[in-house]
């Protein structure tokens, strides 16, 4: 085989190998996401009513979240996946992830694909209105409602647990 046969072969071979590895590191990032699942609260997606999900719910550092049965909510420092629509503000980047606040809530076990309910919150905070959402888990004994803070890939939860649930 003449040297140059050898030379063409090789620079073949280069450009196949320089062209394939890029394809080959996206295919390889792409399916390690997919098997990075965010983590998630324990319990199944649940429907709850609206008598279900009125009271008090508690997060792990204290905070309350108070839904009335008249769709009205006050709130304690209550962790929370919120947003300011008007100026484009989310928790977990440059918006806190736990307020103190007032506002009206609304559940709807139709939205979500798993069959849960979600809770909608709109907050008067400050000049303008916030947005928070919960999905709603059996949680074992308790309901929880949940949310992810932020970014779902950075396994940041909120969980709040009914704290005044009925004694048998």
């Amino acid at each position: 085989m003449p040297i140059w046969a050898g030379i063409l072969t090789g620079a073949v071979i280069g450009v196949v190998l320089v062209a394939l590895a890029p394809a080959v590191l996206v295919i390889g990032l792409v399916l390690m996401r997919d098997l990075a699942v965010p983590p998630e609260p324990d319990g199944a997606p649940v429907a709850l009513s609206s008598d279900e999900l009125t009271g008090t719910w508690q997060d792990d550092r204290g905070g309350i979240l108070v839904l009335a049965a008249d769709g009205t909510f006050s709130s304690t420092q209550v962790c929370g996946d919120y947003v300011d629509f008007d100026n484009n503000l989310h928790s977990g980047y440059d918006f806190p992830s736990r307020l103190s606040a007032s506002g009206k809530w609304d559940a709807d076990d139709s939205t979500n694909e798993e069959g849960a309910t979600s809770v909608d919150l709109d907050f008067t905070y400050g000049d303008g209105e916030i947005s928070g959402f919960y999905d709603a888990r059996s949680g074992g004994d308790v309901p929880v409602l949940w949310t992810y803070v932020g970014d779902p890939d950075d396994g940041k939860l909120c969980v709040l647990e009914k704290a005044d649930r009925p004694t048998d």
